[in-house]
């Protein structure tokens, strides 16, 4: 029996990931935090996996998390990168098209609650994810409404994706209807087609 994806959403959107990632692809963990979704992506054996955590904290919990894993040769030899970096920094450090990129905005659970992540620097970060992704790549976006940063991030991303060219993208928005306290939601971008 399977377990429900719907009922944890972060778990749900790197089950949509999964189905966009294949070995030897390159793949960006826009906000790795405390690693979790980075380890599920460097299980997916990309050829490339950057990291990104604006937090040196983070960013040595993920490498912790990684060792502990077995991938302590993967970070030796450059296959997963962890960048001590803003994401909206991007494209200083990723130069080739991607496949896949993970955003998990808000705060690093377990640290301070007043450090999150911004509408001004997340923006410009889906941005250059967008314009490194590959034909048929996903970004997927888990949003955290229940603080002021994050409705502020979430309205500032749907309204971008809306005005997305049709011709282009393909965009879906995912929320729990009927569930109390703002839980997350999804927000899915894919690539139609490179620009004419």
């Amino acid at each position: 029996m399977s377990s429900n994806l719907i009922k944890n959403i972060t778990e749900f959107a790197l089950y949509l990931i999964k189905g966009y990632v294949s070995e030897g692809d390159v793949v960006v963990d826009a906000t790795c935090g405390n690693g979790y979704d980075t380890l599920r992506l460097a299980q997916l054996s990309p050829a490339k996996l950057y990291a990104f955590d604006i937090l040196q904290e983070a960013v040595d919990a993920t490498r912790k998390r990684l060792c502990d894993a077995g991938f302590a040769e993967k970070l030796e030899d450059g296959s997963i990168e962890l960048i001590c970096d803003s994401h909206e920094h991007l494209t200083d450090h990723v130069k080739t098209f991607i496949q896949a990129a993970v955003f998990n905005l808000g705060y690093l659970p377990g640290a301070d609650k007043s450090r999150t992540t911004a509408a001004s620097s997340t923006m410009r970060a889906v941005r250059s994810c967008l314009s490194r992704l590959e034909p048929d790549g996903l970004v997927c976006i888990t949003m955290y409404s229940g603080h002021p940063a994050g409705r502020q991030e979430k309205e500032h991303l749907l309204a971008f994706a809306e005005n997305l060219d049709k011709r282009q993208w393909h965009c879906a928005y995912i929320n729990l209807i009927n569930q109390p306290a703002e839980p997350p939601e999804i927000l899915l971008i894919t690539r139609k087609k490179r620009p004419d």
